[in-house]
């Protein structure tokens, strides 16, 4: 690990960066993909001691401009000025070494090391001796920075333990390592819990005391107009609008990045005519110490519950449980009748069960393929052969005819998935478990970083699903969005159910008291 330590005058010259220096322009940006534009003559201007919010639907072109400012893309057009200099062919190590951080959607650690060291990749700090790393003061000072962005954790363990919250905090905890003067953050929030965001944003805010210059994407409107002194609208890789704080009200956003009025939102009624209720799923005293124990439930035909609680409080591994994820200590589970336990993810599928991940870029999507094939994964032995080779066109025209239930945008089914943006990439996996005709389904945080567009169109997907017979779990840190879709919560504090709220008594108060301990 020693070679990896950072470079002594770079650590020099990131440490005395002034903060006054910190006004960073990308003025006349243009950049596409295989010939299809993705972002069209956008100018933004980051300001030392104020937060810069971007905001616009998913594929509008907002990760595609940070991602220019921090390095990672190189424009086809425009140019990058940071305190008066101009910024050339800029990459991801230049930006740093010019106090430029990318606070990433998806957490890019490096799973086999701890969390320490993941917070001083490219800045170990090192003894007096050379070529060996003082690792007493990476613990000691790691303690210190995941204090200060509310992560509280072993700085020992490893990554690949940490939820996909932990390892976004970790991300925000690099930025102060590197001492940077801009700060990019897209979609921090996106996996955190109501606490856990305002904790960054506090931590936002002593950085703008401080006269750094941040940026912040968000799908959360109500964070954009919290945070944001200065609100850019983006779409379809344009800017629309740009104004100060106060300046525009939240339905002027919406209307902005769709270029259309949008409704306000109503619970999701189905009809009350379905007869068939009949058991679906049964869960009874399933346990898995330490992290939950004696859970016990049922989903019927045409039903929509969900499950509440805090990070941390063991929903996600109930559910990973329950799909072949995890071994159960106790307990048993069955689909139909028919016992389920202890089965393979893949055997749940064939079995009618499939679950939609938290994490879609790690356990979700098939990063490298191209779409038809992410689509199509969930039923790959089943796809139409000759002489055991998958029919091509087959597959391509289910891909097709599924991706246009969902509204999937993408330039063509052979397009690598990591090109669509989270959105899409979202619609898709919706997709995938479509095409696999389950019978039960559980989608753990469904709507994680989509736009307030693409939330609508994955809520009228679920209450489609629940019409046509489908049981759906739904996993979700949103309570209103819980409140919105289900038909009942039961809700997880410290790895017991501590509640149900029965249809009717579905709202984000009631939901807020249990979460956290509340009697019911």
């Amino acid at each position: 690990m020693s070679s990896a330590a950072v470079d002594p005058e770079a650590e020099r010259h990131a440490s005395t960066v002034a903060p006054a220096s910190a006004r960073y322009a990308a003025s006349h940006v243009s950049k596409a993909f295989n010939g299809a534009p993705v972002l069209r003559d956008v100018s933004i201007l980051l300001e030392p001691g104020q937060v810069h919010a971007l905001v616009g639907e998913n594929g509008a072109g907002k990760s595609t401009l940070f991602k220019i400012m921090s390095g990672m893309y190189q424009p086809d057009a425009g140019e990058l000025v940071l305190g008066g200099e101009q910024l050339a062919d800029l990459t991801p190590r230049m930006a740093l070494h010019e106090g430029i951080y990318l606070v990433p959607q998806e957490p890019t650690l490096m799973q086999h090391l701890s969390a320490a060291e993941n917070l001083y990749v490219g800045a170990l700090p090192r003894r007096r001796v050379p070529g060996f790393v003082d690792w007493a003061r990476v613990r000691g000072e790691a303690a210190t920075f995941f204090g200060r962005v509310g992560l509280d954790i072993d700085v020992q363990t490893p990554a690949r333990l940490l939820s996909i919250a932990q390892q976004q905090l970790l991300e925000c905890a690099r930025a102060l390592v590197h001492n940077c003067r801009v700060i990019l953050f897209d979609e921090p929030t996106s996996p955190l819990t109501s606490h856990e965001t305002e904790i960054l944003f506090r931590l936002m805010d002593a950085l703008r005391a401080d006269g750094l210059a941040l940026g912040f994407i968000s799908h959360r409107l109500d964070e954009i107009i919290e945070v944001g002194d200065r609100v850019t609208v983006l779409r379809d890789g344009a800017m629309v609008t740009t104004a100060e704080r106060g300046g525009c009200s939240r339905n002027d956003i919406v209307t902005a990045m769709i270029g259309r009025p949008i409704g306000v939102r109503t619970r999701v009624r189905r009809s009350s005519d379905v007869v068939d209720r009949s058991e679906v799923l049964k869960v009874e005293r399933l346990s898995a110490a330490p992290v939950f124990e004696d859970v016990s439930f049922t989903l019927t035909k045409h039903e929509v519950a969900g499950l509440a609680g805090l990070v941390g409080s063991g929903r996600t591994e109930i559910a990973e449980t329950i799909f072949g994820l995890r071994r159960a200590d106790a307990g048993e589970v069955w689909l139909e009748g028919a016992p389920l336990l202890h089965r393979s993810p893949r055997e749940c599928i064939d079995a009618g069960l499939i679950y939609l991940p938290e994490d879609r870029a790690r356990n979700g999507i098939f990063a490298e393929v191209d779409v038809a094939r992410n689509v199509t994964a969930g039923i790959i032995p089943h796809l139409p052969r000759t002489w055991h080779l998958i029919r091509a066109k087959r597959e391509e025209s289910l891909a097709q005819e599924v991706i246009g239930r969902t509204s999937v945008r993408t330039r063509s089914l052979g397009a690598s998935i990591n090109t669509l943006s989270g959105g899409n990439q979202q619609r898709a996996m919706f997709s995938r478990w479509i095409l696999a005709e389950p019978k039960v389904a559980i989608f753990d945080e469904p709507t994680r970083g989509v736009d307030v567009g693409a939330k609508d169109d994955i809520y009228d997907i679920i209450s489609d699903l629940a019409t046509s017979g489908l049981a759906c779990l739904i996993i979700s840190s949103d309570l209103e969005e819980l409140a919105l879709i289900c038909d009942r919560v039961l809700v997880i504090y410290e790895g017991r159910i501590v509640g149900e709220v029965g249809q009717g008594e579905v709202t984000t108060a009631r939901l807020g008291e249990l979460v956290v301990g509340g009697a019911e």
